[in-house]
């Protein structure tokens, strides 16, 4: 599998690819190749990346992160009545 967002989100974490080899036990070559797509991962390195980044296993492959603020700017004022509905 190729994981196209996890340079993004290790930098994001502000995570070297020595600090993320320590915390998901995954070799730090391994994440290098992952990282230049040399390589491909298997289900269980994708899961051990996840919980060493501390992200849904989704989000190395693209999946949309939820936040508050995602959600406070997905919600739109109902006309005349002042409440706030969200989808």
């Amino acid at each position: 599998m190729e994981l196209p967002h996890l340079r993004g989100l290790r930098q994001r974490a502000v995570l070297s690819q020595e600090q993320l080899a320590e915390r998901s036990g995954v070799a730090r070559d391994t994440i290098s190749k992952l990282e230049t797509g040399q390589r491909r991962a298997y289900p269980t390195t994708v899961r051990k990346l996840a919980a060493g980044l501390e992200v849904e296993p989704r989000l190395l492959f693209g999946g949309v992160e939820y936040s508050e603020a995602a959600s406070e700017e997905s919600t739109s004022e109902e006309p005349g009545g002042g409440r706030k509905v969200g989808f």
